[in-house]
């Protein structure tokens, strides 16, 4: 099987590289970093490229270099995400705005509407945006951010109709808190990296006949 994985130089997208290889997935991996690549590549085997996503044009160049390099593509998982601060809805800037949207909305619906024709074509395809359980919340701090990651929860559903009568999945993947890098402080209390990767790697093993359509799942010391 052979997958896409963005925001694979950290956090949950470099272990979930290291988990898919390890059970035999051909991955592109993309990212920022050149040397945590490098060092994927190394530890894997994996096809890389490291591609700014913020830029709509390396969008579309990585998503051309992964399916030569794969030659094909069953699996987009669409892991790439930032929040550049907490930020209430009278202090975040422009700059602030532009790059939230390209990064965690922009960026993973144009590499959906890059995918969307290959599958159609092949009948066959698994698509898994991963959100945020922020969208399932008006948080008062996390104004952008809220607002682009219910935006792709909102296009995933879309996609869903769109995708159903040609035999691709869509999965709306909502993680609670995660311990990575992402966050200034350690919390050790929240999930592992390598357990959401687990996670999504269950999904791509499910039986043919079944599509969870929107997956919700927290650390114990999440309630909400």
């Amino acid at each position: 099987m052979k997958v896409i994985v963005t925001g694979a130089s950290s956090g949950i997208g470099f272990e979930l590289v290291k988990q898919l290889c390890a059970e035999n997935y051909q991955v592109f991996a993309t990212g920022r970093n050149q040397d945590k690549l490098a060092e994927l590549k190394t530890l894997t085997g994996c096809h890389t490229g490291a591609y700014d996503l913020s830029l709509s044009n390396q969008v579309g160049e990585m998503f051309d270099q992964a399916v030569r390099d794969l030659n094909g593509l069953d699996v987009l998982i669409n892991n790439a995400g930032m929040n550049s601060r907490k930020c209430p809805v009278d202090e975040f800037s422009v700059e602030e705005l532009d790059l939230q949207y390209a990064v965690n909305l922009r960026a993973p619906m144009l590499l959906c509407n890059k995918a969307l024709p290959l599958m159609k074509a092949q009948k066959s395809g698994y698509i898994v945006n991963v959100t945020s359980t922020v969208a399932k919340r008006a948080s008062e701090t996390m104004s952008v951010y809220t607002a682009m990651k219910q935006g792709l929860a909102g296009f995933t559903g879309v996609l869903m109709k769109k995708a159903q009568p040609h035999g691709i999945k869509v999965t709306n993947l909502l993680p609670g808190g995660t311990d990575t890098s992402f966050r200034q402080a350690e919390r050790p209390e929240y999930m592992k990296p390598e357990s959401v990767a687990r996670t999504i790697l269950g999904l791509l093993k499910l039986p043919e006949d079944v599509i969870v359509h929107e997956m919700v799942f927290r650390p114990q010391v999440e309630v909400e």
